[in-house]
């Protein structure tokens, strides 16, 4: 009988630790405000509040292609990626939950990629492993140690991302161009699971005046004109402007601007797209250049790191 109650006693302290140690590794001025689990997600809490002026919150195609330092550069917009790989959409909307809460961008931009990806066609011990993941954050946050003993404000450790959520890459693996985007009569259907939850990321926009804009970001690979058709739908019965960039003109060279055969984009690629996203930004005439403005001086120190970086 000792010997039982001694392991559950254990097992009972090492619950406690894990999930102590895990509190202790948030960024601190977010603990009580949000259950986070997957840190890619929500570097965006490190930003000064109501500075953002766009999100574009989606899955890889994401932050492979969209660089807020160049646009920061070329125009003084503030944006940030807030991407993770193979993104739910249900992750999308409590995205898009603690953004409005902690920013009040003009527009957010969604992936339209994101609606097609089918949480029920999951593997099983993804779904576990998803679950073990926010019942145990440790295992997401093991390594915010370092900034624990290193980063330590009165604030919380608020590292800034230099890149605003975009991941560089560099990489050349030359895609075998194709006209994937060759007009057809068939319509991708999108799951209803996905509708609904795009239902209430429309309505969570609604109700805080925020513009939700559905995006498509070029890619050889996973898209086409069947998906652009479904998608259309979708933000038509919303009445939600749709931005389908393989539809642009960028001119995309799939034999040199992908880093992984026509999947995602590299960085000449992210370039092009940048470019071609900033203009649009532009073009809208509601955003305001911050580039002399001395509260965004942060904004400017993080282009020098990342020109470094380059």
């Amino acid at each position: 009988m000792k010997n039982v109650i001694k392991s559950v006693l254990f097992v009972g302290i090492l619950i406690f630790l894990l999930e102590f140690s895990a509190y202790i590794m948030l960024p601190q001025k977010n603990i009580k405000k949000y259950g986070l689990f997957n840190i890619a997600n929500y570097e965006i809490l490190s930003e000064t509040e109501n500075t953002i002026d766009t999100v574009i919150i989606g899955d890889s195609l994401v932050y492979s292609a969209y660089i807020p330092m160049e646009i920061w550069h070329n125009y003084g917009y503030t944006t940030f990626d807030c991407a993770n790989a193979a993104q739910l959409i249900k992750d999308s909307y409590k995205t898009l939950d603690y953004v409005i809460q902690s920013q009040h961008p003009k527009i957010v931009f969604f992936e339209a990629n994101v609606l097609y990806r089918n949480p029920k066609n999951k593997s099983w011990y993804l779904k576990i492993y998803h679950e073990f993941q926010n019942s145990m954050p440790i295992l997401n946050y093991h390594n915010n140690w370092k900034k624990f003993l290193f980063n330590f404000t009165n604030d919380g450790f608020n590292e800034i991302n230099v890149n605003k959520g975009y991941k560089l890459n560099k990489t050349v693996k030359k895609g075998k161009t194709t006209d994937y985007m060759h007009v057809t009569n068939k319509v991708k259907e999108i799951p209803e699971i996905n509708q609904e939850y795009f239902a209430k990321m429309v309505k969570l926009c609604k109700d805080n005046d925020v513009k939700l804009v559905l995006l498509s970001t070029p890619s050889m690979k996973v898209w086409n004109y069947g998906k652009h058709e479904g998608a259309l739908e979708l933000a038509s019965k919303y009445d939600v402007e749709y931005l389908d960039l393989n539809l642009a003109g960028i001119n995309i060279d799939w034999s040199k601007e992908s880093k992984d055969k026509g999947d995602h984009l590299n960085y000449e690629g992210a370039l092009k797209v940048s470019d071609y996203f900033g203009k649009y930004l532009q073009s809208l005439g509601i955003f305001e250049d911050h580039r002399n403005d001395k509260n965004y001086a942060s904004w400017q120190e993080c282009y020098e790191s990342y020109q470094q970086n380059l």
